[in-house]
């Protein structure tokens, strides 16, 4: 073949390949120019997939926030659910029904079962007694001689088989008249009178003894009201007395019982170791706080608006107190006014803050401390049947390396959290975390019953210094004014330490209203 031939042919075969690769160069380029048009699609979307994740990133961060401040909140709200009288500072009222188990400390640091009604073992007990002369006597005739014209002829014939005794009350107003004489002495010649009795003061007024009925057995102790009280004198004694004349016995007892505080509060202040508490009452639609210092011997309680330093100033007994404090953690007692005050803080208290931590948190350094607190108990008392009155150095030593070690495993359980959005004020730190830091600070005086066995464990002598005015609260709900308040703390704190030195408080309160009581039985 030509060579012409040939390089025609060449050429015509490389045009078909160029044009069959323009071809393709066209479709790759339609291809990248869709591909491109699709990208740009793509990177749109993308773009606001993008935006919508993180709108939803930042809802679900607004969620989990919202989350777990509810979850806080329920924490929170369960935790005051499950709020008694043995995991908090509720009083045992609030409890109605539903009576918990108090852990072993609280109950006296006894496991033994519930006792039985009645007498206990090795109590002794008392019966009704018997005058030697009945005051009536009443002859029982067979009921065959009820219409028999014989009957009062054969009776005294016959003999007593046996007799029955009834013991019964007869209240039976009595009306005294005192006469002052007056006459001429035959000796100086001199007229001379005589004088009456001290506590006679009126034409007509009411005795000590009536007084004292309506004060102690009506009103301050026994929780009636006013008009109750008129209903109960008309009824028991056929007496109408008027509710201002009930008020005006009150106040004027209450003035009588104010002039014996001095007394009490220098009883108190005197004794190596009181117990003070503060609860609240309702005066005047309002809250009050009573306060009360107490003794075994002694109990005094005043009534005031604060509940703070001020009431417990007004008290006046603690600025002055020499001897040992027992009160709970309330911050008011470490004010800088009792700074040289020796304080012990009550360990029912704790044993209940701690069962609160175990109940709402199950942290197992709040039940290890328990089991601590309850081993102290357990071995004061040990020590004291043994009349040891003082624990050795080295089992205070030992015992206070163990309440640090808890201490140490309570902070790494409840670790301080930074807040995370900054508020005004202290950040909260949560029931337990506030605890532990009360035991690390007050670790000398929540162990105080341990190191100085004059102290008792817990403040119960001053807590049952309020049984009564909480009782009054519940029949009463609120005292009129503040002078109601203020007088019904000062009868109790007499009546009260009566009774706490065997004394009968009606009787005691008939010897105030007839100018003849005084404290001298307190020594």
């Amino acid at each position: 073949m030509a060579p012409e031939a040939t390089w025609k042919k060449e050429f015509e075969r490389l045009n078909r390949k160029i044009d069959r690769l323009s071809a393709t160069n066209e479709k790759l380029v339609l291809q990248g120019i869709k591909q491109s048009s699709q990208l740009s699609e793509l990177n749109d979307q993308n773009k606001q997939q993008s935006q919508i994740i993180d709108k939803l990133s930042r809802t679900i961060d607004d969620l989990k926030q919202v989350i777990a401040t509810k979850d806080a909140r329920i924490a929170e709200l369960e935790e005051q659910k499950n709020k008694n009288s043995t995991n908090s500072s509720k009083p045992s009222s609030t409890d109605f029904f539903n009576k918990p188990r108090p852990s072993s400390i609280n109950k006296g640091g006894s496991s033994s079962p519930k006792k039985k009604t009645g007498g206990q073992k090795g109590h002794e007990g008392s019966t009704l007694q018997l005058k030697e002369t009945p005051d009536a006597i009443h002859r029982c005739l067979p009921s065959q001689c009820a219409r028999c014209a014989l009957a009062e002829k054969c009776s005294p014939s016959f003999r007593i088989v046996d007799s029955r005794n009834v013991v019964d009350v007869s209240i039976v107003p009595q009306q005294s008249r005192y006469d002052r004489l007056q006459g001429v002495c035959p000796k100086s010649g001199l007229v001379v009178s005589g004088d009456y009795p001290q506590g006679v003061n009126a034409y007509l007024q009411y005795g000590g003894n009536l007084k004292a009925m309506v004060v102690v057995a009506l009103s301050s102790f026994g929780m009636v009201s006013v008009s109750r009280i008129c209903e109960l004198m008309e009824g028991l004694c056929g007496i109408s007395v008027s509710e201002g004349t009930v008020c005006n016995i009150l106040s004027d007892c209450a003035d009588r019982c104010n002039s014996l505080m001095p007394e009490l509060k220098s009883h108190v202040i005197a004794s190596e170791k009181a117990f003070f508490d503060e609860t609240g009452i309702r005066v005047d639609g309002k809250v009050h706080w009573a306060h009360t210092a107490s003794t075994e011997k002694v109990t005094l309680i005043t009534s005031h608006p604060k509940r703070g330093v001020d009431g417990i100033l007004a008290g006046g007994i603690l600025k002055d107190f020499g001897g040992v404090a027992v009160h709970d953690c309330w911050g008011s007692y470490y004010h800088e006014h009792f700074k040289d005050v020796t304080h012990a803080v009550c360990g029912a208290h704790i044993d209940r803050e701690l069962e609160g931590v175990i109940q709402n948190t199950r942290q197992q350094w709040a039940r290890s401390m328990q089991k601590l607190l309850g081993r102290l108990y357990k071995v004061k008392s040990n020590l004291l049947k043994k009349g040891i009155g003082r624990a050795p150095d080295e089992m205070l030593d030992d015992f206070s390396r163990r309440y640090d070690r808890i201490l140490d495993r309570a902070f790494s359980r409840n670790p301080y959290q930074e807040p995370k959005v900054m508020k005004r004020g202290r950040p909260k730190k949560g029931k337990a975390l506030s605890l532990i830091e009360r035991l690390r600070d007050l670790k000398d005086d929540v162990l105080r019953f341990f190191t100085d066995f004059r102290v008792p464990f817990s403040n119960n002598i001053g807590e049952k210094s309020f049984r009564l005015s909480k009782l009054k609260m519940k029949v009463a709900g609120s005292f009129r004014s503040a002078d109601g308040g203020s007088n019904f703390c000062a009868i109790f704190s007499i009546i009260d330490t009566i009774r706490k030195n065997g004394g009968n408080a009606f009787k005691a309160l008939a010897q105030l209203f007839n100018n003849s009581f005084s404290l001298a039985f307190l020594g």
